[in-house]
C-alpha cells in the first residue's frame, strides 16, 4: 500500500490549477467511460457492420485533426483558460444527440461535434507545460493525462452495472451529467494569457530536425497501431469470439483503463529520470505482448492480465509530448502541439479505417497488425528517441 501511495504522490506536487484540471479530466472520462468500451457494440445495435463501425469512428478522429493546427493558433492568440472551458462545454450536448439516435448514421453529427471538442488539446499541453517543474516536464504530463485512464478505471465497472438494469442508449444520461460538471470544474482556473513568443509565431511550423521528426513518426505510429484494435474492434472481438455480455466487456474495460493509468503515472516518472527512448520501448513491447496474447488467448481469464498489458498504449504519447515541449526554444504552442497532435489524430483515423476491413476479413488480424506495429515502434523509440535532444535547451534559458 505505501509503495503505491509513494507512486500517486504527485498528486500533492501539482500547482492547484494543475490539480483542477485533473480533477475535471478525471470526471470528464469518467463520463466517458460509463459507455465507451461498449460504443461499438451500440453501433452494431443501430445496424453498423465492421467496415461501417470503422468508418464511424475514423470520421470522429478526422474531426479532431482537422481541428488540431487551428486549436494550436488559437492556443497562441487567446486565453487558454477560455479555451479550456468552451471546449469542455461543447461536449455537453452530445450525449442527449447519441440518446436519440436511430440509425448508425445518425450518431455523426454529435460525433463530429466531441471530436471537434479536442480543438483545445493544443492549449492543455500548452497549460500543462506552462505551469510544471521544466525539469520533470514527462511527470507534470504523465499526472495531468493519468486522470484520462484513472477516470475510466471506476467507469465501465459503474457502467456495466447500470446495464444490469438499463440499455446502453440510456447510460448517455449520466454521461451528460458528469460532463456538465466537468466543465464547471474549470471556471475556478486562473487566466493563462498567450506569450508574446507565440502570438508573434508563424501560424505553421514544421518539425526542423531528425529527432522533431521522428516524435511525429511515433505520434502517427503509435496512434495508427493502437486505433486498428481498440477502442472499436476489441469490443467486438471479445464478444463474437469469447462471446461475452455488454456487462462482461464493460469490467474488461476496466482492466484496461487500469493499465493505462499505471503506465501512464509510472512511464511519465520513470522518463523524467532515465532514458525515455529505451523506456518507452521496453513498455511498447509489453503492450505488444499484450495484443498478442489477446489473439492467443482462448478463455476470458487468460485475456484480463493481456487486455491490462494492452491499456499502456497510449502512456507512450505522453512522454512523447514531454520531450516536444522542450525540444525547441523558443517554438510556438501551436507549432510544437497542434501540428503533432493533428498527425496523431490523422493515425487514429489510418487505423480505425482499415482495422474495420482487417476485422471483416479475419477478427484475430487486427490485433496481429497491432502487435507487429507495436513491436516496430519500440525499435524506433529505442533507438531514435534521446533525452539530449528534449532537454538541452530547457538549461540554457
Amino acid at each position: 500500500m505505501m509503495r503505491w501511495m509513494g507512486i500517486l504522490s504527485w498528486s500533492r506536487s501539482l500547482p492547484r490549477d494543475l490539480r483542477l484540471l485533473f480533477f475535471s479530466l478525471y470526471l470528464w472520462t469518467f463520463g466517458l467511460g460509463i459507455y465507451n468500451y461498449v460504443w461499438s457494440l451500440y453501433l452494431t445495435q443501430l445496424n453498423a457492420n465492421p467496415e461501417q463501425v470503422g468508418l464511424v469512428s475514423s470520421i470522429g478522429f478526422f474531426a479532431a485533426a482537422i481541428s488540431m493546427i487551428p486549436g494550436g493558433i488559437l492556443a497562441n492568440k487567446y486565453d487558454n483558460r477560455t479555451l479550456l472551458i468552451i471546449g469542455w462545454a461543447m461536449s455537453i450536448p452530445v450525449p442527449i444527440l447519441f440518446y436519440f439516435s436511430r440509425t448508425w448514421s445518425d450518431v455523426i453529427p454529435g460525433l463530429i461535434v466531441l471530436q471537434l471538442s479536442a480543438f483545445n488539446v493544443p492549449a492543455m499541453n500548452a497549460f500543462i507545460s506552462a505551469l510544471g517543474d521544466q525539469k520533470r516536464m514527462s511527470s507534470a504530463f504523465g499526472a495531468v493525462y493519468s486522470a484520462f485512464p484513472l477516470g475510466l478505471v471506476l467507469s465501465p465497472a459503474v457502467g456495466s452495472l447500470l446495464l444490469t438494469w438499463l440499455s446502453i442508449r440510456d447510460l448517455f444520461w449520466f454521461t451528460l451529467a458528469l460532463w456538465t460538471v466537468s466543465t464547471i470544474i474549470l471556471f475556478p482556473l486562473k487566466r493563462q494569457p498567450p506569450r508574446e513568443v507565440d502570438s508573434k509565431a508563424p501560424l505553421l511550423e514544421l518539425p526542423r530536425s531528425s529527432r522533431e521528426l521522428t516524435i511525429l513518426a511515433f505520434l502517427f505510429g503509435g496512434a495508427a497501431a493502437f486505433s486498428i484494435t481498440s477502442p472499436s474492434f476489441l469490443p467486438l472481438f471479445l464478444q463474437d469470439q469469447l462471446h461475452l455480455t455488454d456487462a462482461q466487456i464493460q469490467l474488461l474495460g476496466t482492466v484496461q483503463s487500469l493499465g493505462s493509468a499505471i503506465f501512464a503515472i509510472l512511464l511519465g516518472r520513470w522518463a523524467a529520470t532515465r532514458n525515455p527512448g529505451s523506456t518507452i520501448a521496453k513498455e511498447l513491447m509489453l503492450v505488444a505482448g499484450g495484443a498478442l496474447g489477446i489473439a492467443l488467448a482462448g478463455s476470458p481469464l487468460l485475456v484480463v492480465p493481456m487486455v491490462f498489458l494492452l491499456g499502456g498504449a497510449r502512456a507512450p504519447s505522453y512522454v512523447a509530448y514531454s520531450l516536444l515541449s522542450n525540444m525547441r526554444e523558443g517554438k510556438s504552442r501551436a507549432g510544437r502541439f497542434g501540428f503533432y497532435l493533428t498527425f496523431e489524430q490523422l493515425g487514429l483515423v489510418a487505423g480505425s479505417f482499415v482495422g474495420g476491413f482487417l476485422y471483416a476479413s479475419n477478427h484475430t488480424s487486427v490485433l496481429i497488425t497491432t502487435f507487429v506495429l507495436f513491436v516496430l515502434l519500440a525499435a524506433l523509440a529505442g533507438f531514435r528517441i534521446r533525452r539530449g535532444a528534449a532537454t538541452s535547451k530547457v538549461h540554457n534559458k
